[in-house]
């Protein structure tokens, strides 16, 4: 490559920006890690609702999808683009098994082949048993995978045989805490000064959010609030009436990006209770511990033990297991200095292994390979 020419870098996933995910969260991260001047950077998704458009310097191509089955959408003007690729770093997104046929069809042209394996295909092995096969062989054709977590490395039968293949930048935070400070006592105020648990993320059933409101019929003065939305919306609303857990549980809807500081500030404690490995590494568990929280999370073998790890910065129960959130959460209540020795813990680690400062480094010392 000629000395100031740019490394391009073309990203391929079945969604991005700004659509919300863990793995359009990594996207965002990586593009905003590295620089305009050193780099060109492209995603190649899919999309019926948003345009191809350049942001921040970054090129988005939309393309426009038929229909959308087992986590994957199928889209011949996704595969028309991908035959014009030419790119130095082609860097697909797993798990999204269409890019991998589309690959292998498309025939793009690069230099260099990385993947984010960000997953396991959960809950559809036996839908894409079929499919393993050019999986596999996709994966042998990488010169690089990228996770978020030694753990995904360990514990997926997929890439484990990789294993010199892989290298680890997990997502990272800012350190700094911006809240305000009268909002934080508004918050406490508005629920007695009680104990306040919290959780944040969509409404759907591998978060498992309802063993930990199930949870909430065992513990004492304490309130759980749930922020965010999703399809489990009016079940979730049902069984807090039925069960008499309206002065306990609330429901907090979408919260402002702008409010999510307050809310991780004025909790005592983080709760992480989701129940597949699908769920592979929880961002918001490090925006809670870098407010120094203490974090509740379930023994998945994914990232999510790597961010919080139990007995260190929080508890770690088994997942589908209210009795155990239970007695975690009540632990944690009744003695103060655990929970605080805890949460102090908690912002070290962010301090120490998550600082998204450090993560430009290690993302230019794997492309420039």
């Amino acid at each position: 490559m000629d000395i100031g020419e740019r490394i391009k870098i073309t990203h391929i996933t079945r969604y991005a920006h700004p659509h919300i995910g863990g793995i359009e969260a990594v996207i965002n991260q990586i593009n905003e890690c590295l620089s305009d001047e050193e780099y060109e950077k492209e995603v190649i998704c899919c999309s019926n609702t948003d345009k191809s458009s350049i942001e921040n310097g970054v090129k988005y191509t939309r393309c426009k999808y038929l229909f959308e089955i087992f986590s994957n959408t199928f889209s011949p003007s996704f595969l028309w683009e991908l035959s014009k690729v030419d790119t130095n770093i082609l860097h697909y997104h797993m798990p999204f098994i269409f890019a991998v046929i589309a690959h292998f069809i498309a025939r793009p042209k690069y230099k260099k082949l990385v993947i984010t394996y960000h997953s396991d295909i959960i809950g559809y092995d036996k839908i894409m048993k079929p499919f393993w096969y050019i999986y596999k062989k996709f994966i042998d054709k990488t010169d690089k995978i990228h996770t978020l977590s030694p753990n995904i490395i360990d514990s997926s039968k997929i890439i484990k045989p990789y294993k010199s293949k892989c290298f680890v930048v997990p997502q990272g935070i800012s350190t700094n805490e911006n809240f305000d400070e009268e909002k934080v006592n508004n918050i406490k105020e508005k629920y007695g000064n009680k104990k306040i648990l919290f959780s944040l993320g969509r409404l759907v059933k591998y978060k498992g959010f309802i063993y930990a409101i199930e949870a909430m019929k065992n513990v004492k003065d304490a309130v759980y609030l749930i922020g965010g939305s999703g399809p489990l919306k009016e079940t979730f609303e049902n069984y807090i009436k039925e069960n008499n857990l309206t002065e306990k549980v609330v429901l907090l809807g979408c919260v402002d990006n702008n409010e999510l500081n307050n809310y991780y500030k004025a909790c005592d404690i983080f709760l992480f209770p989701s129940i597949m490995q699908s769920e592979a590494f929880g961002i918001v568990q490090l925006e809670a511990m870098k407010h120094s929280k203490p974090v509740i999370n379930t023994n998945l073998g994914t990232g999510v033990n790597y961010v919080s790890i139990g007995g260190e910065t929080g508890l770690t129960v088994e997942p589908k297991d209210s009795e155990q959130l239970a007695n975690a959460i009540n632990k944690l209540l009744n003695y103060d200095d655990l929970r605080l020795e805890y949460g102090k813990n908690a912002r070290k680690r962010v301090e120490q292994f998550f600082d998204i400062k450090q993560n430009t480094d290690k993302y230019k010392e794997h492309y420039n390979f």
